[in-house]
């Protein structure tokens, strides 16, 4: 081992001598590389560590590293590096001294801040209490993460120490939250007029966010809102012609994010009120009339909500609603209410009209042709008959024919009711009124004028009910002047004072009647008073007849022959 070190010390000279006669300018950093004890002096006993560890590897915790080149062995090349600086001197370096931290001492760091140290010179052999120290020429920057809470962190260099003072909050890990703004989410019922008046929608955060904003519909489609997020706020200001509307569900969407990046979807939802439901029209119109078991009907612009009404009852179908009765009769005041308004109509409400009578009654015998008359309480409407034809003239209605011969059942039906009736209905009557009789026959003769004046009364009677004229007339058709009279089925003929008969005369009964199926008959009935006698009355016997009678030479008038 001797003669090694010997022999490395001989070869250390032979190449100093080189180096005296090639020595150049070396840094500094060099120099200190090659004093291996850090006496200040590259000589003799630097070479001898060199020589005392050649041919072995250094170990990281070895004082004096004779390892000069770094490359892990010393060997010759280490040897070398050391002759080549044989006898040179390490310049002393002045101490380096703190400068200056940023962030400044005792102010608040972050938990994944990085401080920066300043030195007046390179520090060397820097520590620190906590983090991880990179040395950049005068610059040390120290990276955490740092413990939340009071940090105080120590450096050390070659020159000294320093020691620093923060405060370390725990870190920020949540996303920003919303705080207020112009609306909730889940808000309904909201007045889209107030919002559009105002022109904006603000939403209010924690914290000061970055990000994007906007208004879009339920189904997402935007709604063209200008979004804008600064600061503690995001806004969506109103553009002319995208006003929001009634009754639509919107959305305000985005995402924002703090400072540290914890990030916050945004979505408020909000319904705005539908729109005021106005009334718009009734009928029948206020004011008319009703039946009692009418429908009115009520038009809005919109759907109506929560309707309610007076009386009735009422069914709402979309923009519609039908109030039915029944309705009481008289004046009727009907409020209708609903979500937005109000709204009383004025009716009068029609008693239902009853039927009273019928004329000729239920079961009685028609002819064909015969007319029903009924009788209301009032004014009957919508009248329809099952057979023969209806007019209608205020309380009453009259039914013609001509209806079937046989039974017949009769239905009317009107606004307010129904009634059957039921009749007995003859054949049509075809034949005319006959004569049966009367004060006269046809052709009769020696009428006593004198009788009939006393009488006052001549009579002409038929088998039927009738109607049309009769007159008294001489046979040259000259009128007599009695009163002529027709009804039922009877004709009479009474004397006016002055208009007596005569005898001798002929007379002729004449007229026309008919029945109430129109057939009618000409009346023509001529009868001879007898001619007045003058002379004595006398009384004749049958003894006497022949005598005063037979044989007479005189003319006798006989007034009543008994027996013969």
């Amino acid at each position: 081992m001797k003669k090694l070190i010997c022999s490395l010390l001989i070869l250390s000279l032979a190449l100093l001598v080189l180096r005296v006669s090639y020595a150049q300018d070396t840094d500094l950093d060099t120099l200190r590389a090659a004093d291996i004890n850090a006496d200040g002096v590259i000589n003799v006993l630097d070479l001898t560590l060199i020589a005392a560890h050649f041919g072995t590897t250094p170990t990281a915790d070895q004082a004096l590293n004779p390892d000069v080149n770094g490359d892990g062995v010393v060997n010759i090349l280490d040897l070398t590096f050391v002759a080549s600086h044989f006898g040179k001197t390490v310049p002393t370096r002045p101490p380096v001294a703190f400068v200056s931290a940023n962030p400044a001492i005792d102010s608040q760091l972050a938990v994944d801040d990085t401080i920066t140290l300043t030195f007046d010179n390179p520090p060397e052999d820097v520590t620190v209490s906590t983090g991880d120290a990179t040395i950049t020429d005068k610059t040390v920057t120290i990276t955490g993460p740092f413990t939340p809470g009071d940090l105080e962190l120590t450096i050390a260099w070659t020159d000294g120490t320093q020691t620093l003072n923060y405060t370390v909050p725990t870190p920020d890990t949540e996303a920003p939250n919303v705080i207020g703004g112009t609306l909730s989410d889940g808000d309904m019922d909201v007045d889209p007029e107030a919002i559009n008046s105002s022109g904006q929608i603000v939403v209010e955060f924690n914290e000061p966010v970055s990000g994007a904003i906007a208004l879009l519909t339920e189904s997402g489609d935007v709604v063209g809102w200008i979004g804008k997020v600064e600061g503690n706020k995001a806004t969506l200001d109103l553009i002319l012609g995208k006003e929001i509307g009634n009754e639509i569900t919107y959305v305000i969407a985005g995402t924002v994010r703090d400072a540290v990046d914890n990030e916050t979807d945004l979505s408020i939802t909000f319904t705005t009120i539908r729109a005021p439901v106005a009334f718009v029209s009734a009928n029948p119109a206020a004011n008319s009339q009703l039946e009692v078991d009418d429908t009115i009907t009520l038009t809005f612009d919109n759907m109506p909500e929560d309707v309610t009404v007076s009386t009735g009852t009422a069914t709402i179908t979309d923009k519609i609603v039908e109030i039915a009765g029944p309705f009481e009769p008289g004046a009727l005041a009907l409020t209708v209410t609903w979500a937005d308004g109000t709204q009383t109509l004025t009716y009068t409400i029609r008693a239902p009209v009853a039927l009273i009578r019928a004329n000729p009654a239920s079961g009685a015998t028609l002819d064909v042709d015969d007319t029903i008359t009924l009788t209301f309480d009032n004014r009957p409407r919508e009248v329809k008959v099952s057979t023969g034809t209806a007019r209608t003239t205020g309380k009453t209605v009259k039914i013609k024919g001509p209806f079937d011969a046989g039974p017949l059942v009769l239905t009317i039906t009107w606004a307010d009711g129904t009634q059957t009736l039921t009749y007995t209905i003859e054949a049509s009557d075809t034949e005319a009124p006959k004569i049966t009789g009367g004060t006269f026959s046809n052709g009769e003769k020696d009428v006593d004028s004198e009788k009939v004046n006393s009488s006052g009364q001549i009579e002409v009677n038929f088998n039927e009910s009738v109607n049309g004229n009769i007159a008294l007339q001489t046979a040259a058709g000259n009128n007599v002047g009695w009163l002529g009279n027709v009804r039922g089925k009877k004709a009479t003929l009474k004397l006016v004072r002055g208009k007596e008969i005569d005898g001798g005369t002929t007379y002729v009964i004449a007229g026309k009647v008919s029945d109430t199926a129109g057939n009618s008959t000409d009346i023509n009935i001529r009868f001879t008073t007898a001619s007045k006698a003058s002379g004595i009355p006398f009384e004749v016997t049958d003894a006497t007849f022949n005598t005063l009678v037979l044989e007479s030479e005189v003319p006798v008038l006989l007034e009543y022959i008994k027996d013969g």
